[in-house]
C-alpha cells in the first residue's frame, strides 16, 4: 500500500464519518487493525510464555528490596547457630535427642500455640525421644519420582505421631533462577494423598481446621514478599532462661507459633530468596506468618489476566478513537500506571505487583503512534506531490470530491 492509496482510504473514512455522525465504538475500534493485531500477540505470547508471573515477580522483587520490614506477631523464631552446634550438640550430626528435647520443653513451658520443628529427627536415635504435649509439625524431607510425585519420609525414627501433631514437607521450590519465590499449600505424594508444607500446617493447627482455600490451589505456588522481621532467639539463650524459676509464669511465647531450626553452615540449608540468602527454618517462619495473617499471595487466574490485558488494551485503544491526538498521548501515558497498578490488585491484592499490564499498553501506544506517523506522512507527501504539480491540495474547498469543512485527516478525525 503506498502512500496514495493510505490518504484516499483515510478521506473516504472522513467523509463516512461526516455523512452518517460519528461511528459507533466497535467500527471505529475494528480499523484500528495493527493495534488490535498488537493486542492479539502480546495476550497470547504472554500466556504461553508464563509472562505476567515473571513481570509480577519482577516488580515484586523490587518492592521487597526497598520495603521496610514488619516485626512478626504470630511468630516466633528459635536458631541453633554454629556456637549452638559446637557445644550444645558437640558438632555432630544427626542432632542429639536429649538436647533437643531439652530444647522442645523449655519452648512448650513458654505457653506457644503450635511447634514447628525444622530439623532433621528420621533417624532411629529420635525413636524414643521425650516429645512436649503440643502440637508440633515435624519437618521431614521427600523425594521427588516420575509424574511429579514425591516420597515422604518419616520423623522421630519411624515412630506415630502424637495425637495434634502432624508431619510436613520441607522443600524450598526454586524457579528457573534458582530463587525461592514461595511454597504450595500441599504435596501430592506416591500414596496418592498429600502432605501439607510447614507453614501451611502450622496455619491449620493455629485456625483449628481447614483455612478457607479452594482445593485447585492447593498445589499451586503460592508468593511470599518476605515481610516480616523476626526476634531471633538462640537456642543457648532459651536453655538459659528456662532455667529460670519464673520462665513457666511469663508465657513468652504464649499464643504463637515457634520455628525451631538450625542457621549453622554443616545443615547446608541456605537458599537464595528476593530477600537475598536466607535459611530454611526462616523462609519457613516467613510462610507460617503469611498464611497466620492472610499476607501470602495467591497463584494468579489466568483466565483473568488474559481478559484483563484485552480489557487494558482495547481502553487504551479507545483513548486514541475518542480524543484528539495530543490529548490521547498524553492520557494513554497516564494510564499505563493506572491500568497496571489496578490490574494487578486484582490479581495480586498487591500495588507492589505492578508489571503485567506495562508492556502491552506500552505496545499499543507505539502501534497507534506507528499508525498516526503513517497517515500524516501520507498526507503531507501527497500535499508535496500535488503543489509540485500545481493542483489544489486534498483538504481545501477547491479540491474535487472532498467535503466542505474536512481540512486534513488530522484534523477532521484526531484518533
Amino acid at each position: 500500500m503506498n502512500t496514495n492509496d493510505i490518504l484516499d482510504r483515510e478521506i473516504a473514512r472522513l467523509e463516512e464519518i461526516i455523512a452518517k455522525g460519528r461511528l459507533s465504538f466497535l467500527p471505529r475500534i475494528s480499523q484500528s487493525k495493527p493495534a488490535l493485531l498488537t493486542i492479539a500477540a502480546f495476550v497470547l505470547l504472554f500466556q504461553m510464555r508464563h509472562l505476567p508471573e515473571q513481570l509480577a515477580n519482577s516488580s515484586l522483587d523490587a518492592a521487597i528490596a526497598v520495603q521496610a520490614p514488619t516485626a512478626a506477631r504470630s511468630v516466633r523464631l528459635v536458631t541453633i547457630d554454629d556456637a549452638d552446634y559446637a557445644t550444645l550438640f558437640h558438632a555432630r550430626s544427626p542432632l542429639d535427642p536429649r538436647v533437643l528435647s531439652q530444647l522442645l520443653s523449655a519452648v512448650a513451658a513458654a505457653a506457644p500455640r503450635a511447634i514447628v520443628v525444622d530439623l532433621d529427627t528420621e533417624d532411629e536415635s529420635f525413636r524414643d525421644m521425650p516429645t512436649p504435649a503440643v502440637p508440633t509439625v515435624w519437618n521431614v524431607s521427600g523425594e521427588e519420582l516420575a509424574g511429579g510425585r514425591l516420597t515422604v519420609a518419616k520423623p522421630l525414627g519411624g515412630r506415630p505421631l502424637a495425637a495434634g501433631s502432624v508431619r510436613a514437607l520441607a522443600m524450598a521450590p526454586r524457579d528457573e533462577r534458582g530463587v525461592v519465590r514461595g511454597y504450595p499449600h500441599s504435596y501430592q505424594v506416591q500414596d496418592g494423598g498429600a502432605v501439607d508444607s510447614p507453614g501451611y500446617a502450622a496455619a491449620r493447627m493455629v485456625a483449628g481446621g481447614e483455612p478457607p482455600e479452594s482445593g485447585h490451589h492447593m498445589h499451586e505456588m503460592h508468593f511470599l514478599d518476605y515481610r516480616y522481621r523476626f526476634a531471633t532467639i538462640k537456642a543457648r539463650d532459651l536453655l538459659a532462661d528456662a532455667a529460670s524459676p519464673a520462665w513457666h509464669e511469663l508465657g513468652f511465647f504464649r499464643g504463637q507459633v515457634v520455628v525451631i531450626g538450625g542457621t549453622y553452615r554443616v545443615a547446608r540449608d541456605l537458599y537464595a530468596t528476593p530477600r537475598g540468602l536466607l535459611n530454611g527454618c526462616e523462609i519457613i517462619a516467613q510462610a507460617a506468618a503469611a498464611e497466620i495473617e492472610g499476607t501470602f499471595i495467591s497463584p494468579v487466574n489466568r483466565v483473568l489476566t488474559g481478559l484483563l490485558m484485552i480489557a487494558g488494551g482495547l481502553a487504551t485503544l479507545a483513548v486514541y478513537h475518542w480524543l484528539a491526538f495530543r490529548k490521547a498521548f498524553l492520557v494513554s501515558l497516564i494510564m499505563i500506571p493506572v491500568l497496571s497498578i489496578g490490574a494487578n490488585w486484582i490479581l495480586f491484592h498487591r500495588f507492589a505487583a505492578w508489571g503485567v499490564m506495562v508492556p502491552l499498553v506500552v505496545a499499543v501506544i507505539v502501534a497507534e503512534l506507528y499508525s498516526k506517523a503513517a497517515l500524516y506522512l501520507a498526507f503531507y507527501q501527497r500535499v508535496s506531490s500535488l503543489k509540485t504539480d500545481g493542483a489544489p491540495a486534498p483538504g481545501t474547498a477547491a479540491h474535487e470530491g472532498t467535503p466542505p469543512g474536512v481540512a486534513s485527516p488530522p484534523d477532521a478525525a484526531p484518533g
